[in-house]
């Protein structure tokens, strides 16, 4: 299982249904993706191998992203969109911090 997992990541997957076993497949087989300034992995339908494709319990998981803190590795929240993909890869490729004025 993920090492460190935030509450509200606790919380998301609990009302999206995702369960801690769900977390370990999602890691070990989604692509991820850089993206300000933490890192998303995506489990798409491709990245299933196909042995458990035809198991209903890891086929619902297809477009599931978690989104992990570049820092320390902290799942930051969990969240289902099948087209997620490519929305993760419009984000900002870097995240700059904004500047608190003086």
């Amino acid at each position: 299982m993920a090492e460190r997992i935030s509450r509200h990541a606790e919380e998301r997957a609990a009302q999206r249904n995702i369960h801690g076993e769900d977390f370990d497949l999602i890691l070990r087989y989604g692509t991820t993706v850089q993206a300000a300034g933490a890192v998303f992995y995506f489990l798409g339908h491709r990245h299933i191998p196909e042995e458990l494709r035809s198991d209903d319990r890891i086929a619902r998981l297809e477009g599931t992203v978690l989104v992990v803190s570049d820092d320390n590795g902290t799942v930051i929240t969990a969240y289902r969109n099948k087209r997620g993909f490519r929305a993760i890869k419009k984000k900002l490729k870097r995240y700059a911090p904004k500047k608190m004025a003086a």
